[in-house]
């Protein structure tokens, strides 16, 4: 008789003790009798038996014959305890669907197969300086490095990963390629697939079938799938004989989850290249400040493309438009409007951005100030006027426009501000036979939006894109030339110390979409702050300068990456239950804390209420990683068994958060 030690799906930070009449493999997948109910889990320890202890162990009621891989155990094991998130909730997380039913896996789950062959192209031929970085790479192959490739937008960064991926392959090794945006998919597939064609090429995404993500977590790990490319969940997809990680667009928030179990996919991608001994490139025109830092502190390489790659292709010329020199309050300067009708006649294409969908984010009543706000969330309802609509943008929340003030029943509601809609239709206003195509969440709702949308830019059929930041990240649209960028002036000034990266991030990304063809491109960007010294830097394309510029800030500031952060939330359905618990332990955890871990004084969260919860936060930060992490195990203690959180309020770690 075996001892086997099993994890579940349960939010507990142990595994449980069953028997079995043989020995089981690690990571096997059983069926065991937990509360009464059966269940899936997976075997973390297996012993022969010596005793109990004069327990009575239920036996394991069924084997499958489906494992997961010791590599994939080990990293959900580090990220587990790294993040403080339960094991096996860690684990659920992780693996397709079909490995948590309680059944056999038929064979329902084919295998998936690979996008249609196209006829395969022959590479490009590199510049000098992709060439360099091609021949330093190669060498490094066969080890664990990590190397960030800091190149300009249109600089030529997929070519240098296709060469080094045509080297992988020939080794009879795989690839994975993660991208923050589910929307790049259909480019870069059409492009590995031109330049692979015999390769077995897999997307997994979230928005990938139950059926595909299965079949590409089983190619993958039995070989049959060479090149996997997705989106942060795939970092957990198990490989055969994996070769090298991409990580493209590094920088890019959508990395980290932001609910329930609270990875960032970059770092971890990072630990999988050491446990393999394998390179990882992290691909950025705006390198994150942490990835940078990692480089100045010589744990990470540092490659340059300096120039775009195509042929005569020149950055964009970039103009700050001083809206403080406009007459009258239109969302689109007269010389935005009059550059696009340039491009209309030219029959090359614009783009206008703005990262705010909807019509507007706010109505308010003239006379007593009334503002529509969700009743769930602490955040204003935003109107969309297509289907005369208020919704929340965090829970969803729906409701219709009020004919009158509900305060004071004036009829004086007035919209402020502008989302995608607005501008969309001041475009229609202004340019009646353009053709003109809206991208944001409310318009890419179903899996082929994004690939119809790609189709129709390809074909020359659209004039003028108007949309949100999905259309700053990765795109390659040739017949591109002017962007008009609005509403920028926010992150100048956001609480969130990481604002002007962000914005300085998202505006490089968003100008870099101008031009990239052998036509000259121009970016307008509206502002009432031109003399900004951020928007110096970018004038300039000086992304060092601003980068020097801005870490010295958070140096002095004792800010990351020069610190670390953990955030402690604690929600629950009033503010006075939550404020009472986290009043109790806050003095507790002051106490614990050893000289350089810094407890912050409780406060409400950015967003105070959410989906019906109020929630209030202590930040902790540390000089030393280490010593953090020692502190927030000895947290999840006294919040899980010395002085155990209340059942009606629920709590969570946000390790290395962004949302402080």
């Amino acid at each position: 008789m075996y001892l086997i030690e099993v994890i579940l799906d349960v939010p507990l930070y142990h595994s449980f003790s069953y028997t079995h009449n043989q020995a089981l493999d690690i990571g096997t997948r059983v069926l065991v009798n937990f509360r009464n109910k059966l269940i899936v889990g997976f075997v973390w320890h297996c012993k022969q038996q010596v005793t109990t202890d004069g327990k009575t162990l239920k036996p394991i009621n069924k084997v499958f014959m489906e494992k997961i891989n010791a590599e994939i155990l080990q990293l959900l094991d580090f990220a587990s305890r790294y993040y403080h998130y339960p094991l096996g909730q860690s684990l659920f997380c992780a693996i397709p669907l079909a490995l948590k039913s309680n059944t056999e896996i038929n064979n329902k789950f084919k295998k998936n197969k690979s996008v249609v062959n196209l006829a395969p192209t022959s590479p490009l031929l590199l510049n000098p300086q992709q060439q360099t970085i091609v021949n330093t790479l190669q060498e490094k192959l066969n080890a664990f490095n990590v190397n960030i490739l800091f190149g300009v937008t249109g600089s030529g960064k997929t070519e240098v990963y296709l060469e080094l991926i045509n080297q992988v392959i020939k080794q009879g090794k795989q690839i994975l390629l993660l991208v923050p945006e589910i929307n790049l998919t259909p480019q870069l597939v059409e492009r590995f697939k031109l330049r692979f064609s015999d390769a077995n090429i897999v997307i997994a995404t979230s928005k990938s079938t139950n059926n595909e993500r299965y079949s590409a977590y089983t190619g993958a790990k039995d070989g049959s799938v060479q090149i996997i490319i997705g989106t942060r969940l795939a970092i957990f997809t198990p490989f055969k004989h994996l070769g090298i990680i991409i990580i493209d667009e590094e920088h890019d928030q959508s990395y980290k989850q932001q609910d329930s179990f609270r990875y960032h996919a970059r770092d971890l991608a990072v630990w999988r290249a050491k446990y393999n001994n394998i390179p990882i490139i992290l691909g950025s025109a705006t390198p994150s400040f942490e990835s940078l830092y990692n480089y100045k502190l010589g744990k990470y390489n540092l490659y340059e493309l300096k120039s775009r790659a195509v042929l005569n292709s020149q950055l964009p010329e970039l103009r700050l438009i001083d809206l403080n020199l406009e007459e009258g309050h239109s969302d689109l300067s007269t010389v935005a409007l009059n550059e696009i009708e340039k491009r209309l006649a030219l029959k090359e294409m614009s783009m206008v951005f703005i990262n705010r969908r909807g019509f507007s984010p706010l109505i308010r009543c003239y006379h007593c100030g009334w503002i529509a706000s969700c009743s769930n969330c602490s955040v204003n309802l935003v109107f969309h006027h297509l289907n005369n609509q208020l919704r929340c943008h965090k829970c969803g929340q729906k409701k219709s426009v009020p004919i009158t003030c509900p305060a004071c029943n004036s009829h004086y509601l007035q919209t402020l501000g502008s989302g995608t809609q607005k501008i969309e239709q001041v475009l229609i206003d202004n340019f009646p036979t353009a053709r003109i195509l809206r991208i944001d969440q409310d318009t890419l709702k179903t899996k082929s939006a994004f690939n119809q949308v790609y189709q129709k830019i390809k074909n020359n059929e659209v004039d003028i894109l108007v949309g949100t930041q999905i259309l700053t990240k990765g795109h390659d649209f040739h017949n591109l030339t002017l962007v008009v960028g609005l509403n920028i002036d926010n992150g100048l000034f956001s609480f969130d110390f990481r604002s002007s990266e962000h914005l300085y991030t998202q505006l490089t990304q968003v100008a870099g979409r101008a031009g990239r063809g052998d036509k000259k491109g121009l970016v307008l960007l509206q502002t009432n702050y031109p003399k900004h010294e951020l928007y110096s830097y970018l004038s300039n394309n000086d992304f060092a300068g601003f980068a020097n510029y801005a870490i010295k800030i958070r140096k002095d500031l004792n800010l990351p990456p020069y610190v670390n952060y953990a955030v402690l939330r604690i929600s629950g359905s009033t503010q006075q239950k939550v404020n009472s618990y986290i009043t109790k332990i806050y003095p507790i955890l002051k106490q614990l804390a050893v000289p350089d871990i810094t407890i912050s004084p409780a406060v409400p969260s950015v967003i105070q209420r959410l989906n019906g919860k109020d929630r209030m936060q202590i930040l902790i930060s540390s000089a030393n990683r280490m010593n953090l992490q020692v502190f927030l195990d000895k947290l999840v203690v006294v919040i899980t068994q010395q002085y155990k959180i209340p059942s009606n309020l629920n709590w969570h770690l946000d390790i290395d958060a962004l949302e402080v």
